[in-house]
C-alpha cells in the first residue's frame, strides 16, 4: 500500500457527509433504481394504511397476533395462503433483492469516482443476486426461529402459571407482564440483529460470500463499527417511525379528504423507500471505511477457522483506498453536499408532510 495514505478514522459526521455526497451526485440513479426495485416500501405502506383502518389492532401486552399464528398453524398449508405467500415472494421479496444488491453495487462504484449507468449496474445482478438472496434467506430463516421461540416460550409460560392455579386477577396481570416482557424481548433482539447484520449486503455483493457466513462475518465486527451501525438504524428508523405518528394524527384527527389520503399514502411510501435507500448506502459506506480506517484489514474479531489475530484480511488495492480516502477527506469542500436531487427531495418530503399536519388543523 502506498506509504502517501494515511490511515483513515472513523467519524459519524464523516459518515454522514459521505453519504449524503454520494446520494446527491448520483441522486437520478438511485432514485430510479428504489422506485424500481424496492417494492417492500409500498408494501410497508399498505400494510400500515390497512392496520389503522382495520377494527382489530395488535396488541402487545396479550400478543394476539402470535396467538392467532400459532391457534390457526393447521390453516397454514391452505392453497390461499400458498398463492399469498408466493406472491409475496415473487413481486416483494425478490425485487427488493435486486434492489439492494443493485444499491449496494453503485455505491461500491461510486466511491471510486466510477462513471454510473443504469444498464452496466443491473449486469451486476448476474454475480450478485444470488448470493445476497441466500443471505436473505439465511435471516429470514434465523428471525422466524427467533419469532417461534419467544412466542412459544410466553405461550409455554402462561400456560405453567395458569396450571399452578393462581387468582384469576394474579394470573390477568402475570400474564400481561410476562407477555410484555417476550414481546419487547422479541423487538430489541430483532433490533440488535438488523444492527450487526448491517453490512451483510455489502459483504455478499463486494466479497462474494453469501448465507450465514456473510451473517456472521458481519456480526463479527468491532463494537465501534457496531455503534455507527446502530446510529443508522437509529436514524432511519425514527425518521421513519416519525412518518408513521404523522399519519396515525392525521388518521385519528377525523375524516380525512381523498387528496390528503393520497399524498399520505405518497409521503409515507416516498420517506419509506428515501430510509431503505439510506439504510443500504450508509451500511456499505461505513463497510468501506472501515477498510480504509485499516489499511487493508476490516475491523472485525477472529473469525475461527478462518483467520488469525485480530483482524480479517482482505485484498484491498491502493487505488480504491486512495479513492475512497480522498471522498472521505475532501467532502467538506464539495457542494454536492449541500445541493443535490437527494437533498431536493428531503426538503420536499418536509414541505408536504407539514401541509398534511397543518391542513387538519386549519380545516378544524
Amino acid at each position: 500500500m502506498s506509504s502517501s495514505i494515511s490511515k483513515a478514522t472513523l467519524n459519524r459526521q464523516q459518515l454522514c457527509r459521505l453519504t449524503y455526497r454520494i446520494l446527491n451526485m448520483n441522486s437520478h440513479h438511485f432514485i430510479l433504481i428504489s422506485l424500481l426495485f424496492l417494492p417492500l416500501a409500498f408494501s410497508a405502506v399498505a400494510a400500515v394504511e390497512f392496520y389503522f383502518s382495520s377494527p382489530t389492532k395488535f396488541d402487545p401486552f396479550n400478543l394476539i397476533l402470535f396467538k392467532t399464528i400459532i391457534a390457526s398453524s393447521q390453516n397454514l398449508l391452505t392453497l390461499k395462503t400458498l398463492i399469498t405467500i408466493l406472491t409475496f415472494i415473487c413481486f416483494i421479496v425478490l425485487p427488493t433483492v435486486a434492489g439492494i444488491a443493485l444499491i449496494t453495487f453503485s455505491t461500491n462504484q461510486a466511491m471510486q469516482r466510477k462513471p454510473l449507468t443504469f444498464f452496466s449496474t443491473l449486469k451486476s445482478l448476474r454475480r450478485s443476486y444470488n448470493p445476497l438472496l441466500y443471505t436473505v434467506m439465511a435471516g429470514a430463516i434465523s428471525v422466524i426461529i427467533l419469532f417461534l421461540a419467544f412466542t412459544l416460550s410466553s405461550i409455554a409460560v402462561n400456560k405453567g402459571v395458569k396450571a399452578l392455579g393462581l387468582g384469576l386477577d394474579i394470573y390477568v396481570v402475570f400474564s400481561t407482564f410476562v407477555n410484555l416482557i417476550f414481546s419487547y424481548g422479541l423487538a430489541f433482539t430483532i433490533l440488535f440483529f438488523v444492527t450487526i447484520w448491517g453490512s451483510a449486503a455489502a459483504i455478499t455483493v463486494l466479497e462474494s460470500k453469501s448465507g450465514f457466513k456473510a451473517l456472521q462475518q458481519s456480526a463479527n465486527q468491532s463494537t465501534e463499527f457496531r455503534r455507527y451501525s446502530f446510529s443508522i438504524v437509529y436514524f432511519t428508523g425514527l425518521v421513519g417511525g416519525s412518518a408513521l405518528a404523522c399519519s396515525a394524527v392525521l388518521q385519528v384527527s377525523g375524516r380525512e379528504a381523498n387528496w390528503i389520503m393520497i399524498v399520505k399514502f405518497g409521503a409515507i411510501y416516498l420517506t419509506s423507500l428515501v430510509m431503505i435507500l439510506m439504510y443500504v448506502v450508509g451500511n456499505t459506506v461505513l463497510y468501506e471505511q472501515c477498510k480504509v480506517a485499516s489499511g487493508e484489514e476490516v475491523a472485525m474479531t477472529s473469525v475461527k477457522g478462518e483467520v488469525s489475530g485480530e483482524y480479517v484480511r482482505l485484498l484491498v488495492n491502493d487505488t480504491k483506498i486512495e479513492v475512497v480516502h480522498e471522498l472521505a477527506v475532501n467532502d467538506t469542500e464539495s457542494e454536492e453536499y449541500f445541493n443535490g436531487g437527494f437533498n431536493y427531495l428531503w426538503c420536499f418530503l418536509a414541505f408536504v408532510w407539514v401541509v398534511l399536519l397543518w391542513v387538519p388543523v386549519v380545516t378544524y
